[in-house]
């Protein structure tokens, strides 16, 4: 491939070998940022591995066969590296636990973490080898999402480049592994269960992985600069997407645009010590751009109910902070959460701005006639309010705390917190096998 036709690509291929030979570093606030990133993936995939989509791939990947070689999360065997990055990336999607980056939604880490860990897995690689291989491939998925690419593509392509990168490909490879990951794997295009969406991601994942290999053994990738979308490279290395506009990290198992609604109502819920019984009615207002993510007015399952505003607002009323189990297909139909949407009203009435996007005002009316109010900007987790150590600490231990054993989490936690300074990240990846 000639890199001078291409200038996107010589600009991505510029940028990850600038950071793998340390002559671009990753900034301390990004390298904090993805550290917590893949602590939080690493968790969301272990509370994936006890779902049945889950549980169903991993036996499709056990019956394939593989070099088990890499770690399936959280189901105590192992695979092919290719195999790995599939089912892993499907299990960090998979409950929508994992992160997304403000604007475009695009869930970097859940297809650039399992290849990466494969790989470090595989190879025995230097924790800041991995770490920057995974900020590069990120901000790569990030950059590629915003100019309109799909996520299942954009991750591909993230993937192939943090894969690259371990493998140690030249400038040639590297361009060539793009280029064979672009198109090669779907976006979510509204997908009808949590399987499906999750497989998209599972798919990005394997292909990015592949496209490396497959340019390490000499296949050329060529493709045309205009292929991989019309995003800017220019300022690769100085300004970071990931560090802004940034990356939400959620608190909750749902679509990151309604966590401004679970804020509000907990707040008012915390304020005020008023039970279920005593709401007359709630009024939700939200922007429009949240009504058209969260479309699904009386869902009929758990994936469906993870997209609608109604049943998010009155199962957090109802049972406070949502859970996991809120949205499994049978809580669905809870008499009393049922109850509440009934008397629950959404309307896109706020606007949305750069400083707010997905802002929430919550509105509720009491048997005694009072009416109280609460609005929320930022929601946990979200750039403006980012997690704290104990909070995060706190989901992973609840992700995690059927899968692994007490000092198999602790060694989690702190292995992921100082990966920097870990020579070798085989054992890290091992420990989560559960």
């Amino acid at each position: 491939m000639n890199l001078t036709e291409s200038e996107p690509i010589k600009q991505i291929v510029q940028f990850a070998a600038g950071v793998a030979q340390s002559n671009i570093a990753v900034p301390p606030p990004v390298a904090e940022l993805c550290r917590e990133m893949m602590l939080n993936a690493a968790g969301a995939a272990l509370a994936g591995a006890g779902h049945p989509d889950g549980i169903a791939l991993a036996r499709v990947v056990r019956e394939m066969g593989g070099n088990g070689r890499s770690t399936i999360i959280g189901m105590g065997m192992r695979t092919s590296p290719v195999y790995a990055s599939l089912v892993n990336a499907a299990l960090v999607r998979l409950l929508d636990y994992d992160d997304n980056t403000v604007n475009t939604g695009a869930h970097c880490t859940a297809a650039v973490f399992p290849p990466v860990m494969a790989l470090g897995e595989m190879h025995g690689y230097a924790g800041q080898a991995v770490l920057s291989a995974f900020a590069v491939g990120c901000e790569v998925t990030a950059r590629l999402s915003a100019a309109g690419s799909t996520n299942g593509s954009a991750g591909a392509v993230g993937a192939a480049v943090a894969s690259s990168m371990l493998l140690g490909l030249d400038a040639e490879s590297l361009a060539s592994a793009i280029g064979l990951a672009v198109d090669s794997a779907s976006g979510d295009a509204g997908y009808g269960s949590a399987g499906a969406a999750a497989l998209a991601e599972g798919r990005a994942a394997m292909q990015g992985m592949i496209a490396a290999l497959s340019a390490e053994a000499g296949i050329d990738g060529a493709i045309s600069g205009a292929t991989i979308g019309t995003a800017d490279f220019a300022d690769l290395g100085v300004h970071w997407r990931l560090e802004d506009p940034g990356v939400t990290i959620r608190l909750y198992p749902c679509h990151s645009a309604s966590h401004s609604v679970i804020d509000a109502i907990l707040g008012l819920a915390q304020l005020h010590r008023f039970e279920p019984s005593d709401v007359s009615s709630m009024h939700v207002g939200v922007t429009a751009a949240t009504t058209e993510q969260l479309p699904n007015v009386l869902p009929a399952d758990g994936w469906q109910a993870r997209r609608s505003i109604g049943f998010i607002a009155a199962a957090t009323l109802c049972h406070g902070a949502p859970l996991i189990n809120f949205f499994s297909d049978p809580a669905v139909h809870d008499e009393g959460v049922r109850a509440m949407m009934g008397r629950t009203s959404v309307e896109a009435t706020l606007p949305a701005s750069p400083l707010a996007l997905n802002p929430a005002e919550v509105a509720i009316t009491l048997t005694d006639g009072r009416t109280l109010r609460h609005r929320i900007d930022h929601p946990r987790g979200s750039p403006a309010m980012r997690l704290d150590v104990e909070e995060l600490d706190a989901k992973f231990l609840y992700c995690t705390r059927y899968i692994l054993p007490a000092d198999h989490i602790d060694e989690a936690v702190s292995s992921f917190r100082g990966i920097a300074e870990i020579e070798n990240v085989t054992g890290m990846a091992s420990v989560l096998g559960g």
